[in-house]
């Protein structure tokens, strides 16, 4: 059976609609609001090319959502767009200048000022190759229409080529991709000490504290994408012994998740230990979860983290943590988010790993198990999830390879408590 959820409130020219399947998958569509039916090379695009990439759901909806503002520029400037692929006209230096800098533009809004605010670098550049790479799959389908022994098939390929330059060029000469960064150094004892659950001054209502010191503390310590800790379930957490650890695995359009939108892993499936520290915070949590009065209807539920009404918390509700803890304590960056902590994270083993190699230095050590830049980059992908490297020699140390990156892992979470 197929229910539709549907994320319009306004329909300005078009709108996202969302099929869920009774088996879990979820196909969005970009639909027309005149006519209610989708816009027709968009979906053969998202449906075709882009699904078969592999690529996550919350991918493909960026995508859709970024054509849908394509689609809309067209609509104010009085451009047809279809009309200007097919024929391979494309757009002018201006337009295209112009186009960019309305995918630079956010929905939220300066109530000061009453004007749009601009999205972040990083933000406006994914939009403007996700457009390039929707126009470039359209108008190469009309140029192969084109016989490719007349002239006018090589003017217009060449003229594509020049287009999608121009696009990479707009977005470098604007700014291009911000650099993100890790926490400052001093901000990093004061992000425990703040949300620690029993901090006179810790912003969170206080039955939800040990679910966002656990949930904030996995994402600190272990570099976690956002979605990555939302879709842990109990049997993903191994907590007895001495090495305990959480499995990190990704299971698409999961029949278990009821979430409309539902949190994606991009990164490999691994194996991360955890200190004594975050173990306890998880514990603390599990059995604070437990409490029906608190959580009722949590027992149902196959994922560690959940909202008050019992129901695996929303990527929203994390969202709105960093809001808060930004909002309380201003010292945050204005853009301080579970991506933050990842970056941060990699600042720290990147500082941890080159004091490894400092002692390394200075002590009589076999060569072969010194901590290269090589070695390094190896764990540190391991750790993140990230796909291995090309070198070939590391497919065979990727035994020892796990082994050193889970020491370093532990090394560096018990140094935050133990000086």
């Amino acid at each position: 059976m197929i229910s539709l959820v549907s994320s319009a409130q306004a329909r300005p020219g078009h709108y996202l609609s969302r099929l869920v399947a009774g088996s879990g998958e979820r196909i969005t569509l970009l639909k027309d609001a005149m006519t209610d039916l989708p816009v027709p090379w968009i979906t053969r695009y998202c449906v075709g090319p882009i699904r078969t990439q592999g690529k996550a759901q919350k991918t493909i909806d960026s995508c859709l959502s970024t054509l849908r503002l394509v689609l809309q520029w067209g609509i104010e400037r009085g451009i047809e767009i279809d009309a200007r692929l097919d024929s391979i006209e494309l757009f002018s230096k201006e337009e295209t200048e112009d186009l960019i800098d309305w995918l630079g533009i956010g929905r939220a809004t300066d109530k000061k000022r009453r004007l749009r605010k601009r999205v972040s670098g990083d933000t406006q550049y994914t939009r403007a190759m996700q457009m390039r790479q929707y126009f470039a799959w359209r108008a190469e389908h009309a140029l192969h229409r084109i016989s490719s022994s007349s002239g006018r098939y090589g003017d217009a390929s060449r003229k594509l080529e020049d287009w999608k330059c121009l696009v990479g060029e707009s977005v470098r000469g604007g700014g291009g991709k911000s650099t993100k960064k890790g926490l400052h150094q001093d901000l990093r004892p004061r992000l425990l000490e703040v949300i620690h659950p029993d901090f006179p001054s810790n912003p969170f209502e206080r039955r939800h504290r040990k679910r966002n010191f656990a949930l904030l503390l996995s994402y600190y310590k272990l570099g976690l994408r956002r979605g990555e800790a939302l879709v842990l379930k109990g049997a993903d957490l191994f907590l007895a012994g001495s090495r305990p650890r959480i499995s990190v695995q990704g299971c698409p359009d999961d029949p278990e998740d009821p979430r409309p939108d539902q949190p994606s892993v991009k990164t490999a499936d691994r194996v991360l230990y955890i200190d004594a520290v975050l173990r306890g915070a998880i514990e603390q949590w599990l059995t604070c979860r437990s409490d029906a009065k608190l959580y009722p209807g949590a027992k149902k539920q196959p994922f560690v983290f959940v909202a008050e009404n019992g129901n695996a918390i929303a990527g929203r509700t994390v969202y709105d943590l960093f809001v808060i803890i930004r909002e309380a304590f201003p010292e945050f960056p204005p853009d301080f988010s579970p991506h933050t902590l990842r970056h941060d994270w990699n600042d720290r083993f990147s500082t941890l790993c080159d004091k490894v190699r400092r002692v390394e230095a200075e002590q009589e050590i076999d060569p072969d198990l010194r901590l290269t830049d090589a070695r390094e980059a190896s764990m540190r992908n391991y750790l993140m999830g990230w796909k291995k490297g090309s070198n070939t020699g590391v497919r065979y140390t990727t035994r020892s390879t796990e082994r050193r990156a889970q020491e370093l892992n532990l090394q560096m979470q018990e140094s935050l408590f133990n000086g």
